[in-house]
C-alpha cells in the first residue's frame, strides 16, 4: 500500500499546502509508510528537495480562465452605453469550470499508472468546482476493480472561487458530480471535511455523507506573555475575504480612543485586489503597526505568531463562507491563543459556542472590529488561561498521526 497526496495548489511555501505536505510526509515517514506527493508545475524545488514532492500538475487549484473575447466586447459596450468606468472584467465561472475540470482530468490520467493501484490511498488534500468533476470522470472511466481508495477534502464551500467573488453556479457545479459520483461514494470514493458545520452544510445541502479529517497545523507555540502593551497580531494571505481591507480603520479607531496595543501585520498578496493594495498603504502610513513582509518560513512563521497574544480572524462570512475552517484558527486553538473572529464564520461561532477564547464582532465593519478588540483586552488573561486548559486535547486531535488515521480508515473501510 501506499499513500499518495494530490495537491495541484503546492508550488511554494505560502499557504496552507507546504505546511501541510510537509508535515504529513514526516508523519508518513516516522510510520514507515510509503508515500508520493505530487504538486503544481513549477514546483520550488527546495520544496522537491525538502520531502521529496514530486511537480506534476499544469494548472492550480488557485487559477481561472477569463471570459470570451465576445463577451468582453459586449461588456465593454454595456459600460459606454451606461457611461461607467472600465474595469477589469471578472474571470469566468462558467469557462473556468469547463477548461479546468478537463486539465484537471488530464492531469490525473497523466499520473504515473502505479498511483491508480487498487491497494493505494490516493488523498485530494483540497478541491472546489474547477476540479471535482473532472476527479469523478476521470474515476468513473476506471474499471472498478482497478480503483484506488480516494480521499477528496472537500475544503471549500460551493460559494468558492479563487478570485474573491461569490460562485454563482457553485450549487449547480457540486450537484452535477456528486450526481455522478454516487456510484463510487463509500465505495472508491470518501469525502471528507475538516469541521463539524462544513459536515452539516454539505448533509443539508447535498444528501453528502463525509468523514471529518481535521487539517494538521504546523508548529504552534503558546503565545509569550510579555509585560506592557499587548499585541495583537493577522498572518495568511491579505486578501479582503479575510478581512486585510478592515485592519487600518479598526487599528486607527483604537489609536484614536487610546488603546494601547501593538499590531503584527502580515502583508503577503500579489496585488490584484484595490482594496488590499490601499489597505496596505494605510497600514504603512500608522504608528504602532509592525509589517512582516511577504511568505515566512515554518520556523520564522512560528517566532512571529508567538509574540501575538490575540489573532485577528476578522474573515468574510459571506465570501470566505459561514463553514470553511482556517488553519490559522487551529493554529491559535492548538497554541491557547484567544482570538477575534467575525460573526458568522465558523471561527466567530466557536467562540460564540464557547469552543474557543476570544470576541465576536458584528456587523462586519472595521467599527465593530475595533470595538472587539477594546471588548477583549480587560479580560485577556482570564481568556488566555482558559484557552491553554483546551490546546492540548485540541492539539492531539488535529496532529498529522490523527490525519493518517482517517485516511488510513478508508483502507478498512468495506466495499458494498
Amino acid at each position: 500500500m501506499e499513500l499518495v497526496l494530490i495537491d495541484s495548489g503546492l508550488i511554494n511555501k505560502a499557504g496552507h499546502s507546504y505546511m501541510l505536505a510537509k508535515l504529513v510526509s514526516q508523519a508518513m515517514a516516522r510510520r514507515s509508510l510509503r508515500h508520493r506527493i505530487f504538486g503544481l508545475r513549477g514546483l520550488d524545488p527546495a520544496i522537491a528537495e525538502e520531502i521529496g514532492a514530486i511537480a506534476h500538475f499544469s494548472r492550480s487549484l488557485y487559477e481561472s480562465e477569463s471570459l470570451r473575447w465576445s463577451e468582453k466586447a459586449r461588456n465593454a459596450a454595456a459600460r459606454m452605453l451606461l457611461r461607467a468606468r472600465a474595469i477589469s472584467p471578472a474571470p469566468s465561472e462558467q469557462r473556468s469550470f469547463d477548461i479546468l475540470n478537463k486539465a484537471y482530468e488530464r492531469d490525473l490520467r497523466a499520473l504515473p499508472p502505479d498511483v491508480w493501484q487498487p491497494g493505494n490511498i490516493v488523498c485530494i488534500t483540497a478541491i472546489s468546482q474547477n476540479q471535482l468533476l473532472g476527479l469523478v470522470r476521470f474515476l468513473r472511466g476506471m474499471p472498478e476493480a482497478a480503483r484506488p481508495r480516494v480521499a477528496c477534502q472537500l475544503m471549500f464551500p460551493p460559494s468558492y472561487v479563487p478570485w474573491g467573488v461569490t460562485a454563482k453556479h457553485g450549487r449547480e457545479f457540486y450537484s452535477r458530480a456528486f450526481v455522478m459520483a454516487a456510484p463510487l461514494i463509500g465505495k472508491s470514493l470518501f469525502f471528507t471535511v475538516e469541521n463539524k458545520a462544513m459536515q452539516e452544510a454539505y448533509r443539508n445541502g447535498f444528501g453528502i455523507s463525509t468523514r471529518l479529517l481535521p487539517v494538521p497545523f504546523g508548529v504552534s507555540t503558546p503565545p509569550q506573555l510579555l509585560e506592557g502593551r499587548p499585541c495583537i497580531g493577522f498572518f495568511g494571505d491579505s486578501k479582503c475575504d479575510k478581512g486585510f481591507h478592515l485592519l487600518p480603520g479598526a487599528i486607527e479607531l483604537c489609536q484614536k480612543r487610546g488603546l494601547d496595543a501593538r499590531f503584527l501585520i502580515q502583508v503577503q498578496h500579489s496585488g490584484w485586489e484595490e482594496r488590499t493594495v490601499a489597505a496596505e498603504h494605510a497600514l504603512r502610513r500608522l504608528r504602532g503597526v509592525e509589517i512582516i513582509e511577504g511568505i515566512l518560513p515554518g520556523d520564522t512563521y512560528a517566532a512571529w505568531t508567538s509574540r501575538a497574544g490575540i489573532m485577528l480572524l476578522p474573515y468574510d462570512p459571506v465570501a470566505f463562507g459561514p463553514d470553511r475552517g482556517s488553519g490559522i484558527f487551529t493554529e491559535c486553538m492548538a497554541a491557547g491563543r484567544p482570538i477575534i473572529a467575525s460573526e458568522g464564520t465558523f471561527a466567530g461561532t466557536s467562540v460564540a459556542n464557547g469552543e474557543a477564547e476570544g470576541e465576536v464582532f458584528s456587523p462586519y465593519t472595521s467599527e465593530a472590529l475595533a470595538e472587539a478588540i477594546e471588548r477583549l483586552i480587560p479580560r485577556l488573561a482570564a481568556c488566555r488561561a482558559r484557552a491553554a486548559g483546551r490546546a492540548k486535547a485540541f492539539a492531539l486531535s488535529h496532529s498529522p498521526d490523527a490525519y493518517i488515521d482517517v485516511l488510513l480508515s478508508c483502507a478498512r473501510a468495506q466495499k458494498y
